[in-house]
């Protein structure tokens, strides 16, 4: 799959809670990793498409299955190691019609109206979503993360951030459409420019976790590196809204691009014209 930004359409973005964003595009809404958190009023004409990257509590539940009461057009693209027996008894439980279910993995593509969705690995349980819709590539992490912990021995936090930094290769691969042109094809091109139009995540929603003290900056510093991300906003973070300023405050180079969370429910806007704000 080649995301390139074209016609872009305006897109806005909410923080649920913990790793949970709501996104909003003209053809329907994109919900992460819900768990719990004070979710707006949507229209319930527009399909609502539900993501969970894995089945850790703080990411997955089945109270998203109780949306499908309030807005029939919920879909659910979910991780394949969460239960899936888990998930039918809940929705037995609540009695409601078996909802449509996408079990996705690393490498596994879908198409839906208006946007298409590629899952990447994680290092830790399940999948990251790279989603293009209406011009627009949006990132959301899971749990991909360099998650180095200051407990355990060197030679796993150096095996950490080996496995990082490859799937951070394999999403700026398919972000450039590095090699996946015919330009690219038979030829040792393997810069953006050998893709013909070369990609750029606009908003990416990626860990940066307090619990690993002075690492907490690792990971996505090692992202913006890396990936070429016009907007992106932490996540994980356990309510410490602190940690945003202090990466800014570390990493000045990254103000108007990296966008610290101060509260649930905060909500920015990426219009048609590329401005880009918290929305009021």
């Amino acid at each position: 799959m080649q995301y390139v930004n074209e016609n872009q359409k305006e897109i806005r973005v909410q923080f649920i809670y913990h790793s949970s964003f709501l996104v909003e595009l003209p053809e329907g809404y994109l919900l992460f990793d819900y768990y719990q958190g004070e979710l707006p009023e949507l229209d319930p004409e527009k399909p609502l498409y539900v993501f969970a990257s894995h089945g850790h509590y703080d990411h997955f539940s089945t109270v998203i299955f109780q949306l499908i009461r309030k807005y029939p057009r919920t879909v659910y693209i979910l991780s394949d190691d969460i239960s899936e027996r888990l998930c039918r008894e809940a929705v037995q439980e609540m009695e409601i019609a078996p909802p449509e279910i996408r079990w996705i993995s690393p490498g596994i593509e879908y198409t839906f109206p208006g946007f298409r969705v590629e899952a990447f690995g994680s290092t830790d349980l399940g999948v990251s979503f790279l989603i293009e819709a209406g011009g627009r590539v949006v990132f959301h992490a899971g749990d991909l993360n360099d998650w180095c912990w200051t407990h355990v021995p060197l030679s796993q936090n150096a095996k950490m951030q080996k496995d990082y930094l490859a799937e951070l290769e394999k999403l700026k691969g398919a972000v450039l459409g590095v090699n996946r042109s015919p330009a690219a094809v038979g030829s040792d091109e393997t810069s953006a420019e050998a893709s013909g139009k070369p990609g750029q995540i606009d908003l990416a929603m990626i860990p940066m976790d307090p619990v690993l003290g002075k690492g907490q900056s690792q990971g996505p510093l090692e992202f913006l590196e890396r990936i070429p991300v016009k907007h992106a906003f932490p996540m994980h973070m356990w309510e410490r809204y602190s940690v945003g300023g202090e990466f800014l405050a570390e990493h000045p180079e990254y103000w108007g691009v990296f966008h610290p969370i101060r509260k649930d429910g905060e909500r920015f806007v990426l219009k048609a014209d590329g401005t880009f704000g918290l929305e009021k």
